[in-house]
């Protein structure tokens, strides 16, 4: 035999062994993928399963669907099957068993636990005046948290995988972390915020997503009388009308991102009749007392700047009679 024969007949045999090495070759569970649609379904929801894999054919291969113990579908190539899932808070069951062509007996399992996941959201270290009753709202540059709240509940708690704008956020996400921070941006209109829950032995619960719209900070105007203090109930417009004794006017910046209305990081400004005025006290309360026997009308203005965010600035202004 030459040595090419000699050469060309010993990769024949390699060729051989390869190809009998493929066709013996046994497909594992882990090559076959059980995907369901939607991936975190909701109670009550109806849901798609449906097998994939590249190692073997599964048209040929004959599937049994098995859904809480209870065989559902069975067949040659039945490949996908489509059933509700139960109730909040009670697990579904979902097996594949796979027969494929060459002989081997594949399991897939797959439960199912749907909860319904509520987000609820809050401007975060907002300010708001004392005894205000409503929400405080998220504004530009502002700080705004965003809780889960699973509408089943587990004693061993749950995993949280939360996304903004589909960026996923590792550093807020894990075991018992069902609450997100952040702060927005002034270039964004709005934000996507998202979250994925599962238990501890990574069982899909459910998926919660909000888009959130920030608004922009106001300025209120009040009278504040001596003995009743701050009047509430009655927000100053224009053509309100100085007592001859003079009154006190309360500038309250709603929804501005500082807590603290002392803290440093809030200016106010106060002019009269475009003339800045001195700095009151309580940088938020301007007195004003007409002179004596003269009547006419002025513009109140005060400018609120948080020094700490580059475009959380405003400024309002009320003409008021004397």
């Amino acid at each position: 035999m030459s040595k090419k024969s000699f050469i060309l007949f010993f990769v024949l045999i390699l060729l051989g062994a390869f190809f009998a090495l493929k066709t013996n070759a046994q497909v594992e569970s882990t090559d076959i993928v059980l995907n369901i649609n939607p991936a975190y379904p909701k109670a009550g929801e109806s849901v798609t399963a449906s097998l994939s894999t590249y190692t073997t054919d599964l048209n040929n291969a004959r599937i049994s669907w098995i859904l809480d113990n209870q065989t559902m579908l069975e067949g040659v190539g039945k490949t996908s099957f489509s059933f509700k899932v139960g109730n909040s808070g009670f697990q579904t069951n979902l097996e594949a068993k796979i027969e494929t062509v060459d002989g081997s007996t594949l399991d897939k399992k797959i439960i199912i636990s749907p909860s319904d996941i509520d987000l609820l959201w809050e401007a975060d270290n907002t300010y708001a005046p004392p005894f205000y009753k409503g929400k405080t709202l998220a504004s530009i540059e502002g700080k705004i948290k965003v809780v889960a709240i699973p509408s089943t509940q587990n004693l061993l708690g749950y995993s949280y995988q939360w996304r903004q704008d589909d960026k996923g956020k590792p550093d807020s996400s894990g075991y018992q972390k069902n609450f997100y921070i952040y702060q927005n941006s002034y270039l964004e209109d709005n934000n996507k915020v998202g979250v994925t829950v599962s238990d501890l032995l990574g069982n899909n619960i459910g998926l919660g997503q909000i888009t959130i719209t920030p608004g922009n900070p106001k300025i209120i105007f009040y009278e504040k009388d001596q003995n009743l203090g701050t009047k509430w109930e009655n927000a100053l417009t224009d053509g309100y009308t100085l007592n001859k004794n003079g009154d006190t006017i309360v500038a309250e910046p709603y929804f501005f991102s500082s807590q603290d209305l002392n803290s440093g990081n809030l200016t106010f400004n106060w002019s009269l009749n475009g003339e800045d005025t001195l700095i009151p006290n309580q940088k938020n309360i301007l007195s004003i007392k007409p002179e004596d026997n003269k009547s006419g009308t002025a513009v109140v203005k005060v400018v609120i700047n948080n020094t700490r965010t580059l475009f959380q600035s405003l400024d309002k202004e009320i003409n008021v009679n004397f």
